[in-house]
């Protein structure tokens, strides 16, 4: 009976130190702050907010109003604007792209846009030939 007291006591003695050592454990705290509900939409959003976008290489003889006729593009030639647009920091002048370059076309454009570009082609003087970029463009496209 002795030793069923010793392994008893040892027994109890295990278990104590297993729970004096669980609760010395260190704690693990969830440093995360909880997002709030204007957080989740404005993720939403921000997921809304990628535009499609395709590449175009540039050919010799382009030139945007017939890229944007070109169908995949925008099957409209008055969409031209758009092109100009997105590309902006590629292109100084819109009479004058380079064949190698490479454009990005922005897909799914809204009403108001395509309405808003068709409008700035309208506007847009006939083509003159000139071998440098303007320094003004005849038609604020932005």
């Amino acid at each position: 009976m002795k030793s069923n007291k010793k392994e008893g006591f040892f027994i109890m003695l295990g278990i104590m130190a297993l729970m004096v050592w669980g609760c010395g454990a260190k704690k693990i705290e969830n440093t995360q702050v909880p997002k709030s509900p204007e957080a989740n939409e404005t993720a939403k959003v921000e997921k809304a907010e990628v535009v499609p976008m395709e590449k175009y290489v540039v050919k010799d003889g382009d030139t945007l109003w017939a890229i944007s006729q070109q169908s995949g593009i925008y099957s409209d030639s008055f969409q031209w604007p758009l092109i100009f647009k997105t590309d902006r920091d590629l292109i100084q002048d819109p009479d004058q792209i380079t064949p190698g370059q490479v454009l990005m076309i922005q897909k799914e454009q809204s009403v108001e846009q395509v309405k808003h570009a068709r409008q700035l082609a309208s506007d847009t003087p006939a083509f003159v030939h000139h071998d440098e970029p303007r320094a003004s463009l005849p038609v604020n496209y932005f």
